[in-house]
C-alpha cells in the first residue's frame, strides 16, 4: 500500500508540470507591398525631343517633327517606366 500513495504522490506531480501553457496574445502582422506609380516624365521629355529630331531627319517639314516628337514621347515614356518599375515597389509590415 505504501507503494501504491507514492505512485499517485508521483503522478499527480507529474500531471502538475506538464500543463498545457496558454499562447500569447500578440498582435498579427502581415507584410504588404506597397507601389507607387511612375509618371515617367523624364522619358517623355527625352523621347520627344529625340524623335522630334528623328523624325525631321527622316520625313522632314513640320510633320515629320510632330509625329516624331508623338511617337517618340509614347516610347519615351513605357521605356521610362519599364526601366524604373523594380524601384518603385517595397514590402512593408502592417498591422491588421
Amino acid at each position: 500500500m505504501p507503494n501504491f500513495i507514492k505512485l499517485i504522490a508521483m503522478s499527480s506531480a507529474l500531471a502538475v508540470v506538464a500543463a498545457p501553457v496558454m499562447a500569447e496574445a500578440r498582435p498579427a502582422k502581415r507584410v504588404v507591398k506597397v507601389c507607387r506609380k511612375s509618371s515617367g516624365t523624364a522619358g517623355l521629355i527625352a523621347g520627344g525631343a529625340g524623335g522630334a529630331l528623328v523624325g525631321h531627319a527622316a520625313l522632314g517639314g513640320p510633320v515629320g517633327l510632330v509625329a516624331g516628337a508623338v511617337g517618340g514621347a509614347f516610347a519615351g515614356r513605357a521605356i521610362d517606366r519599364t526601366i524604373t518599375a523594380k524601384k518603385r515597389c517595397r514590402y512593408v509590415e502592417a498591422r491588421r
